[in-house]
């Protein structure tokens, strides 16, 4: 069994690469770090500069998988006056300059480029040592590259200063610096390793807005856990009695009409339960309270609420697929031949067909118990219930990448783990299965 476990973990490391591989494309598919930055930024006009501190600040101005090398060290956005930058205690190298004008016009941008008397520029392809006029109707948007020869120490004091015509566009100077990178650092150095593999390592990091996703995790998941498991154990037990009650009865009026019932409670969506829920319980009786959580032994009366609709809202499901399992178990031979020795009804239901039934039934079982970890989303979010569903839909809210990926991680780990549970559970209600 050993070996067999062994085995299957080392077939889950490609699969959860694959599944943060998929998470991340798909996220950045439609969002881009900028476009994050203005969703939490949250202002109407967000300047460039602005979106360009956020990205360094939260490691987002790195290449998505590959990194050649150069990185954003200032961005300055121009239009209308002249605009001086200092930047100190910058590296001797390589930089470039990149111009971005959305709408290229009549006008001319000049751009004064000077260091301290510890170095000196040297610039690329250009007449001119240290101006540049640049006329923005004819910009071809190449970069504009540069070198800074050290003459004292390795660090100088970088000097710029934009002085854009009259009626010249917004224009936009980005700066960038090339690093001397090794192979395996053009690999780290990008937004996949640092967002997405270091969560091999269970490194979960910190959100986009500053928090520790790991003490997140370990704060909220008592609060999922004080919900998820009374729903499925409470719900477990009802859902197993009344299938096999339907299925005892089976072709009278209780097993049609209790299917009846199930597939309207199917068809019924789980909001409808929670907003009559707390308006018959919360507001009209006020029995529990509508929403909120509570530390210790208060927070049963909280989650009572919650647990009673979990479960009433799993039973059209639970009864119809344990009904079903029932049913197939009972026309085997030997539920036929119980029955022809002449033990009751009941002992062939609960001791005989429940027990050889228990391999589709430890399918959905065990595969759900990793879930009560993540916790319910719509549950914890109606009833402000500070978990791990709850935490999971604000991320998608608020587009927080670094949250979402490390839910879908640790998902995805624990649905596989829910697999290799499953498969050894099999082992002990089923003598004849062996793990090789």
């Amino acid at each position: 069994m050993t070996a067999y476990v062994i085995r299957r973990i080392l077939y889950a490391v490609p699969i959860v690469i694959g599944v943060n591989l998929i998470t991340f494309a798909l996220f950045f598919f439609v969002n881009t770090p900028d476009d994050m930055a203005r969703a939490h930024l949250g202002a109407k006009r967000v300047t460039e500069e602005q979106i360009s501190r956020w990205k360094r600040e939260r490691g987002y101005q790195f290449p998505y998988f590959y990194n050649d090398g150069w990185s954003e060290t200032e961005v300055r956005q121009v239009s209308g006056e002249e605009v001086p930058v200092r930047l100190p205690a910058r590296r001797a190298g390589e930089y470039r300059l990149r111009l971005e004008v959305p709408s290229p016009d009549k006008g001319i941008l000049e751009i004064e480029i000077g260091t301290d008397e510890t170095a000196r520029i040297r610039l690329h392809g250009r007449t001119e040592q240290e101006r540049l006029r640049i006329d923005l109707s004819a910009l071809n948007q190449e970069p504009i590259r540069f070198s800074i020869e050290p003459l004292e120490g390795e660090y100088h004091s970088l000097e710029m200063s934009f002085r854009p015509s009259e009626g010249a566009p917004l224009a936009v100077v980005r700066l960038d610096f090339l690093e001397d990178l090794t192979p395996l650092a053009s690999l780290t150095e990008t937004i996949f390793w640092k967002k997405s593999i270091q969560l091999l390592f269970f490194q979960f990091g910190v959100s986009d807005d500053g928090r520790n996703i790991g003490e997140e995790i370990r704060k909220r998941i008592k609060p999922s856990l004080a919900v998820t498991i009374p729903i499925f154990l409470i719900g477990l037990m009802v859902n197993i009695t009344v299938a096999g009650i339907l299925a005892f009865y089976r072709g009278t009026y209780l097993d049609f009409w209790g299917v009846v019932t199930c597939v309207i409670m199917m068809s019924v969506s789980i909001l409808f339960y929670v907003i009559g829920g707390q308006w018959l319980l919360g507001k009209t009786l006020r029995l529990v309270p509508v929403s909120g959580y509570d530390t210790g032994i208060y927070a049963a009366k909280f989650v009572l609420l919650p647990v009673v609709i979990g479960i009433i809202g799993g039973i059209g499901n639970g009864v119809r697929w344990y009904r079903t399992i029932y049913l197939e178990e009972m026309g085997k031979d030997y539920v036929r031949t119980a029955r022809a020795k002449g033990l009751p009804e009941s002992v062939v239901l609960y001791k005989h067909t429940l027990k050889n039934a228990m391999i589709p039934i430890l399918t959905a079982v065990v595969v759900a118990i990793p879930f009560l970890f993540i916790g319910s989303l719509v549950l914890e979010s109606f009833f402000a219930i500070p978990g791990m569903g709850s935490f999971t839909l604000e991320a998608i809210q608020r587009q927080d990448f670094a949250v979402v990926q490390a839910m879908v991680f640790l998902g995805s780990v624990l649905y596989i783990l829910g697999l290799i549970m499953t498969d050894i559970s099999y082992t002990l209600v089923d003598p004849r299965i062996r793990l090789e």
